[in-house]
C-alpha cells in the first residue's frame, strides 16, 4: 500500500486537499518526517510531504489534516517533553528589533520559534533586513561549502540560515549565503530560517581551524559535545577534511589491490568527474559505544590514490535520545554542558552574557 519510491511517470499524484478525519477509525495511519511518502490503493496515489499524515482503510486512501494523538510518538512522551525548550510564534514577538528578541529569548529563557519551517522546501521563519541581520555577524561557521560547486545551486533553498547555540551563547550567520542571497534576490530583505540547536551542540569553528576526527570523537565520547549538522551535505557541504593518514588511524581502509578492477574504474571515473561535489564521506559517531564508522572506505582509498591530500567529510552523531531530538531542540537527557558543568533541564547551558568557553587544548591528531 505504501511505495517508498515510485518509477517516474507510473503514478499520478492526487491533487486533492488534506481532509478532516473524525475520530480514529480503524485503518492504517502514516506520517512523513523527511522526504516523501506515497500511499497507493486501487490506482489512486496520495503523495505526503514532510510533516503530513495519511490514512487508508478498505475503501479509501487520503491525506489527513490532523493525525491522531498516538502518531505523535515519541514527541508526546514525558522524555521528549522534558528535554524540549518552550516555544512561541513569530506573531508573539513584541519589540521593534525582532531579530535581537529572537536571540535573547533563546539565550535567556530559553525558548524557540515554532513551528519549525521546512526550509528545504522553501519555508522560513520571517523576512529580515540585512542591517538587522549583520548585527550578529562573526567569523564563526558550522560547515564548509565545497569550493568546486557553485554555492547557489538550483537545489539550494533561497533562505538564510542563522544557527544559534545556547550552550555557548553564539549566533552564527551563514556567511556563505548572505551576500549571495542579497544578489540573487535583488533586495536587502532576506527570508531567514533560525536553526535552534540542542544545548550540547557547537559549531565546528568552536574547535579552531584544524579540527581532527580524533578531536571531534573525543569531545563527543567524553563530554557529550556534538557538532552542528551540515545543512546540505548532498550538495557537497562538509565539516572537515581529514587526510588518508587519519582515516587509516581509525578505520579499515582497504588497499587498492583488494578493490576489484571494475570497482576501481567506477570510483576513479566518478571522482575525476565529480570529486566530492555530490557527496562527501560520512563518518558516524556512536556515543553509547564510543566508536566510529565510515560509509565508503573504498572511495576514500581511491581518492588518496588520485593524489587528493584530504577528503571532505561530514560527521553524524548518534546518541541515546537521537529520535527524541527530532521533536525539537532542548537539553538531551543526561548530557553535560559545552563547558563541562551540569545543564539545568530546560535552561541555558551558559548564563546569558558569559564569554564562550574555549575547548581544552588537545594534542595534535595524526595527519591533521
Amino acid at each position: 500500500m505504501i511505495a517508498a519510491a515510485l518509477a517516474p511517470g507510473v503514478w499520478a499524484q492526487d491533487s486533492g486537499e488534506c481532509e478532516e478525519l473524525e475520530g480514529t477509525p480503524p485503518g492504517m495511519y502514516t506520517t512523513t518526517d523527511e522526504g516523501k511518502t506515497y500511499m497507493v490503493k486501487d490506482g489512486k496515489t496520495v503523495e505526503l510531504n514532510a510533516g503530513q499524515a495519511g490514512f487508508a482503510d478498505e475503501g479509501t486512501v487520503k491525506c489527513i489534516k490532523a493525525p491522531p494523538a498516538f502518531l505523535d510518538w515519541p514527541c508526546s512522551t514525558t522524555a521528549a517533553q522534558s528535554r524540549m525548550f518552550n516555544t512561541y510564534t513569530v506573531e508573539e514577538l513584541e519589540t521593534a528589533n525582532k531579530m535581537k528578541e529572537v536571540v535573547e529569548r533563546y539565550f535567556n529563557v530559553p525558548e524557540v520559534l515554532a513551528p519549525i519551517p521546512n526550509w528545504i522546501d522553501g519555508e522560513y521563519n520571517a523576512i529580515f533586513n540585512y542591517e538587522d541581520i549583520i548585527q550578529f555577524s562573526s567569523t564563526d561557521y558550522w560547515y564548509l561549502a565545497n569550493a568546486d560547486r557553485p554555492f547557489l545551486d538550483p537545489k539550494r533553498p533561497r533562505s538564510l540560515l542563522i544557527s544559534l547555540y545556547v550552550g555557548t551563547n553564539q549566533v552564527v550567520i551563514d556567511a556563505n549565503a548572505i551576500d549571495a542571497l542579497r544578489k540573487d534576490i535583488g533586495s536587502n530583505d532576506i527570508p531567514v530560517t533560525f536553526v535552534f540547536n540542542d544545548s550540547n551542540v557547537v559549531p565546528i569553528s568552536y574547535f579552531g581551524a584544524n579540527v581532527s576526527l580524533e578531536e571531534a570523537s573525543k569531545a563527543f565520547k567524553e563530554r557529550g559535545i556534538k557538532i552542528a549538522e551540515v545543512p546540505m551535505w548532498w550538495l557537497g557541504d562538509y565539516h572537515l577534511r581529514p587526510t588518508i593518514t587519519e582515516f587509516e588511524k581509525f578505520f579499515d581502509i582497504p588497499p587498492l589491490e583488494d578493490i576489484s578492477a571494475n570497482k576501481q574504474a567506477k570510483l576513479k571515473a566518478d571522482l575525476e568527474t565529480n570529486g566530492f561535489t555530490r557527496k562527501p564521506i560520512l563518518v558516524t559517531l556512536f556515543q553509547d559505544t564510543g566508536t566510529m564508522a565510515v560509509d565508503q572506505p573504498e572511495r576514500v582509498r581511491m581518492a588518496a590514490s588520485l593524489g587528493m591530500p584530504d577528503i571532505p567529510t561530514v560527521l553524524v552523531f548518534i546518541e541515546p535520545d537521537t529520535v527524541l531530538a527530532r521533536c525539537g531542540p532542548g537539553t538531551p537527557a543526561g548530557s553535560s554542558t559545552v563547558s563541562g558543568s551540569t545543564t539545568p533541564i530546560g535552561g541555558a547551558a551558559v548564563p546569558p552574557g558569559t564569554p564562550v568557553v574555549p575547548p581544552p587544548t588537545e594534542p595534535e591528531a595524526s595527519g591533521s
